[in-house]
């Protein structure tokens, strides 16, 4: 999934979660940000992985029993909000990539069990400027005859979803 659908599905679980208020808010950015978008910085680390799997074990389940859960815990000793502000954008992030049709290796990093690439709904893409990325995988799933939808589709599920949680609130 592309940082924009990433980071607006992360504020829309926390601010479900949480009480609206300017404070909250800016919180909720933050660790949206940090947790539901800049976990993808693992991309640029994984330099021998192929283009299409440059996924590292910290965006797997078993990355936020590691270091997820043990900071949200950690965290929610300050304030209780923070156990929220961490664990619902990392899981977010996991859940998304989890929808698209790489593959993932859900007990990483201590088992090479995976879920096939093609497995999944959506197809990375980007919102407005088709980036490099975008195309390759564009190419590749055309390559492989994989059929599945673009993740733009799941932008305005994503705006939605944030819409009513704003109106709720």
């Amino acid at each position: 999934m592309n940082g924009i659908n990433h980071f607006i599905f992360a504020i829309s679980l926390c601010l479900f979660f949480l009480d609206l208020s300017v404070f909250n808010l800016a919180y909720v950015t933050i660790f949206s940000l940090i947790f539901g978008v800049l976990i993808d910085l693992d991309h640029k680390i994984n330099k021998k992985a192929p283009w299409y799997r440059k996924r590292t074990w910290v965006q797997e389940p078993l990355g936020f029993v590691f270091i997820g859960l043990p900071l949200a815990y950690l965290l929610s000793l300050i304030d209780k909000n923070l156990f929220i502000l961490v664990s619902i954008p990392y899981l977010s992030h996991i859940f998304l990539d989890y929808l698209c049709i790489f593959e993932t290796y859900p007990l990483a990093p201590f088992s090479k069990i995976k879920k096939e690439e093609g497995f999944g709904i959506f197809i990375p893409d980007d919102l407005f400027i088709k980036s490099k990325n975008s195309k390759k995988w564009s190419e590749r799933v055309k390559n492989k005859k994989i059929r599945r939808i673009s993740e733009n589709y799941f932008t305005i599920f994503n705006l939605i979803l944030f819409t009513l949680v704003l109106l709720s609130k």
